[in-house]
């Protein structure tokens, strides 16, 4: 039930997206514009926060493809469905909340550019180490495009608000999250040691 829930939730995120860029673009090929302007931002700094924004759901659908995998009936490793359940739940909201930024400033919350991303397939042979090490290199990425956006709002007309907003909201959790995983990776490997599976399928109930 929850699952379903879930995967109802992005459907409908994805749809008002959609909705935004459709918009954007139909206001861009007739030459609609707003006849006043009220907050500014950069213009390489908004272009910076539009990029992260698909980069926050990209990651979230990756996360989503690896729940799904171990919520398999023979993969069946409940810890780590869970875990990467709420992984890509965590994206999807920082997504949300960087549309919601957007907003604020009376920017659109996407532009013409913006596509989710399904082309990162799963292997076939994946274990529950080399799904967290995927995960850790995914968060070191996400957290590097981060640090890019900062730069590029600082770099343009130095927009201290939406650089603070990252640095403090965003940048936090993604060092603490990248601490955990790494701790989550180190915990694994010390476990299988003697007995892959069983260390495995122990971490997967004591651990996750």
């Amino acid at each position: 039930m929850m699952k379903s829930v879930f995967f109802g939730v992005v459907a409908i995120t994805v749809a008002i997206l959609s909705i935004y860029q459709e918009t954007a673009q139909a206001q861009e090929q007739t030459g609609a514009t707003d006849n006043y302007q009220w907050d500014s931002v950069d213009d390489q700094c908004l272009a910076a926060l539009h990029r992260q924004i698909n980069k926050e759901f990209d990651a979230s659908i990756i996360y989503l493809k690896y729940a799904a995998y171990f919520a398999q009936e023979k993969i069946n490793l409940p810890g780590f469905e869970k875990f990467f359940f709420h992984a890509a739940a965590e994206e999807r909201e920082h997504g949300i909340k960087l549309i919601e930024y957007a907003l604020m400033r009376g920017k659109a919350p996407v532009d013409k550019h913006f596509k989710l991303n399904y082309d990162h397939e799963v292997p076939t042979v994946t274990t529950g180490e080399s799904a967290l090490e995927t995960a850790l290199q995914k968060e070191v990425e996400v957290t590097r495009s981060i640090r890019g956006v900062i730069k590029a709002c600082e770099d343009g007309s130095n927009d201290f608000h939406l650089a603070d907003y990252l640095t403090g909201e965003y940048l936090d959790e993604q060092h603490k999250g990248q601490r955990e995983l790494a701790e989550k990776i180190a915990t694994l490997k010390k476990m299988k040691k003697s007995a892959p599976k069983l260390g495995e399928f122990l971490f997967d109930k004591n651990h996750m």
